[in-house]
């Protein structure tokens, strides 16, 4: 059994990603994974500073929802992102996680 883990960074209630993000989660557990959603709506997540703190102690120096969040992503043998497309790219949301998420990177 894996741990999959599904981020969903749509703001808007019943949306199509939250859609796409729940057919995905029925899919994993039918096929006997666990699996864990996180929504970014109503997390509080603030810009990288870019202080590259995270490469000497792989952790943020942030206090925000995010450094909980990119710890489950390290413990995930999977991970499934579910977001709208704004212009052609990702939402600001899961843009502002995966900027956020450099400590996973570090050497």
């Amino acid at each position: 059994m894996k741990k999959v883990l599904i981020i969903t960074s749509s703001l808007r209630q019943r949306s199509n990603s939250d859609a796409l993000a729940e057919a995905f989660a029925r899919g994993a557990a039918d096929a006997g994974n666990e699996v864990e959603t996180v929504t970014l709506k109503g997390k509080e997540l603030h810009f990288c500073r870019g202080c590259l703190a995270c490469q000497q102690t792989q952790k943020c120096v942030i206090a925000d929802d995010a450094p909980a969040i990119v710890q489950k992503m390290y413990e995930a043998d999977a991970i499934a992102f579910a977001t709208p497309i704004y212009y052609y790219e990702l939402s600001g949301q899961l843009k502002t996680l995966l900027d956020r998420s450099n400590p996973l990177f570090t050497t």
